[in-house]
């Protein structure tokens, strides 16, 4: 048995497979095509094989270069046969991130009995070594029931911004055309600028919508008042959920007090739920003091999540990782990205050296 890197040809096979599993969205290709393709971020896509038989899978997100090279698993691996040696499979995916050179593999587990193995095994510690990529420590989430009751669930203050955004001419649409996603586009801008807020660059939100919408796994529903998009949401959907990725909204041409999320959040819901029976909805933990309380109208369900677990392979790498601030992270993804520049140029053979005797000492 061992774990092989998926061939990039069969990747995007993964997102169909996958809606046969409880597979978290952020095991989908899609997702991590989508969100991890830059200079600093990647995803690799990983198979645990018997034989022909395929018994588990997990998608990776590499950051970083060699030899500070992390691997992350989020809600992951994702489990495809039964009674097989879990304890084994552990052990061959510790060799497979230590041929891979990382600095530190960092899981967090997707059920409690891959959790128990983290625990368990003296080479997993409880700890966050690497705090830079954290996913939230909980979800927030909706259950489907019939919309009478759905709607009984939410507090008096949801139902009443629900009722007060119908009194204006508001229309609820999923944004699905080229010039949709132009104005998609120019919401967020506006808000980021009107907020001072660095929403997820256009280009990655752009890849994560178009990888998923190919597969009916991702949506961008909003809303338009007199011909312009004032709110915008997108979803991302794995077999079972959805879930709340991001959203921008603009304040404009009505009153504060009939502002259209909230109908808008009962409008992705009636159809994730009742067109595509969906189980749940996450509508994501945590945000602004604002974006909280606004979340809170709808009584989501706090499921806590698993803490991460990492395997630490190069030590003295951890050790200056631990030191380093966030401004300093700053600074050397900065130069990371001048150091990939430069090894597509003739200088490559030179760093190639300064890069073998940096790892000999990390």
């Amino acid at each position: 048995m061992h774990w092989e890197i998926i061939k990039k040809a069969e990747i995007e096979s993964w997102n169909e497979k996958l809606k046969q599993t409880d597979a978290s969205s952020f095991q989908y290709p899609y997702y991590l095509t989508g969100e991890y393709s830059s200079s600093f971020y990647n995803s690799l896509f990983i198979r645990y094989m018997h034989g022909d038989k395929e018994l588990a899978y997990a998608g990776i997100v590499e950051i970083g270069i060699f030899p500070f090279k992390v691997g992350v698993i989020d809600d992951g691996p994702v489990i495809l046969e039964e009674n097989f040696d879990l304890q084994m499979m552990l052990e061959n995916l510790k060799k497979f991130s230590e041929k891979k050179r990382y600095m530190h593999l960092q899981i967090r587990p997707v059920d409690d009995a891959f959790e128990n193995l983290l625990k368990n095994d003296a080479k997993f510690e409880d700890e966050l070594f690497f705090p830079f990529h954290r996913k939230e420590d909980a979800e927030w989430n909706i259950y489907n029931q019939p919309e009478d009751k759905l709607l009984a669930s939410f507090k008096v203050q949801c139902r009443r911004k629900i009722v007060l955004a119908g009194r204006v001419p508001f229309e609820f649409i999923k944004l699905t055309s080229e010039s949709h996603l132009r104005d998609v586009k120019n919401l967020f801008q506006k808000a980021g600028k009107t907020k001072g807020y660095k929403y997820i660059s256009f280009p990655a939100l752009l890849r994560t919508y178009k990888n998923g919408k190919k597969y009916n796994l991702c949506d961008l529903y909003g809303v338009y008042l007199n011909n312009e998009l004032i709110n915008a949401v997108l979803i991302i959907k794995d077999a079972r959920s959805f879930f709340h990725f991001t959203s921008a909204m603009l304040v404009k041409g009505y009153k504060q007090n009939e502002s259209p999320p909230a109908k808008l959040h009962l409008f992705i819901m009636q159809d994730c739920f009742y067109n595509e029976h969906k189980s749940f909805y996450n509508i994501s933990y945590g945000g602004t003091d604002n974006l909280v309380r606004f979340k809170e109208y709808f009584n989501p369900v706090e499921i806590k999540k698993p803490p991460y677990y990492t395997f630490i392979i190069r030590k003295r790498a951890i050790s200056f990782f631990q030191k380093t601030t966030p401004d300093k992270v700053v600074q050397i993804r900065a130069a990371i990205k001048n150091i990939r520049q430069q090894l597509n140029s003739s200088k490559a053979t030179s760093l190639t050296f300064i890069f073998s005797a940096l790892s000999f000492y990390l």
